[in-house]
């Protein structure tokens, strides 16, 4: 049984910066789906998204899939040196990292890899579920119960990442599978959409234009920039269709003979 997958996805620079500096990859016919966000120190963030978003996507779309982790830990780390090697070759972009997150379907289940901030979320049955924990200072503290979930949103170090792709040392992301249902709709996002829009609200979004999902992707947008546009925002949904069924290869090559049969015997 194979699955069918319905996507749509928007990037837009906002309201309040002059240069988008997300990127998307998506290879619908493998099942891989790649967003990332750059960051840099003076310039190059717009650089460092696109060589991870490009290099995930080549990586994972060329891979066998027997090992999906694994295959999502090479790509990452692939992602990661690319970033690094071209820092060595343009001295101008050092500083610049990103933070990606990756979901890679096949068959009836979901295999997930992200670093930073960049999330993935399940709506099911209505109920939304954020699939990804945040590598950020405020998501450390909010564990340790230092803060609550409010004053994260407030606090000025909520852009603080402690994972990025591209920084010093081998970058590690958090992999993980989980299985998936028909009806399911799965939404890779930036944190330009989910430090503007609460859960509650995307999840009002989603379950009201479930039908229409390039509608669904331009409303999120849409929402982002009526709170403020202050960052770059990026989504990818994701929708799981009812499985297909495949032939038994014994009814397939029967078919394709009785079909041979027919067309190359007419004229003769």
């Amino acid at each position: 049984m194979s699955i069918r997958l319905d996507v749509a996805s928007r990037t837009d620079t906002g309201l309040v910066r002059k240069v988008n500096e997300d990127a998307i990859g998506i290879d619908a016919g493998a099942g891989v789906m790649v967003i990332a966000d750059g960051m840099a120190k003076l310039q190059g963030a717009e650089v460092a998204s696109r060589v991870a978003a490009r290099t995930i996507l080549q990586k994972l779309s060329g891979a066998a899939g027997a090992r999906r982790l694994d295959e999502l830990r090479a790509a990452f780390d692939a992602a990661s040196q690319a970033i690094g090697e071209r820092v060595a070759r343009e001295p101008t972009y050092e500083g610049m990292g990103a933070t990606a997150v990756a979901a890679w379907f096949s068959g009836p289940k979901l295999a997930v890899a992200h670093v930073g901030d960049a999330r993935l979320y399940r709506l099911r049955k209505g109920e939304l579920k954020r699939m990804t924990v945040d590598h950020s200072f405020v998501q450390t503290q909010l564990a340790q119960g230092r803060v609550t979930e409010e004053e994260t949103r407030q606090s000025r170090s909520r852009h603080l990442v402690t994972r990025a792709l591209g920084s010093s040392g081998r970058t590690t992301p958090d992999v993980a599978e989980h299985p998936v249902e028909p009806g399911d709709l799965y939404l890779l996002c930036t944190d330009g959409l989910h430090e503007l829009v609460e859960e509650t609200d995307l999840a009002a979004a989603l379950a009201a234009l479930d039908a229409n999902l390039e509608l669904a992707a331009e409303t999120l947008v849409t929402m982002a920039n009526d709170r403020g546009g202050a960052d770059n925002v990026s989504v990818i949904l994701v929708r799981i269709g009812e499985p297909e069924a495949e032939l038994p290869a014994a009814v397939e090559t029967g078919l394709l003979a009785r079909l041979r049969a027919f067309f190359g015997g007419k004229g003769h």
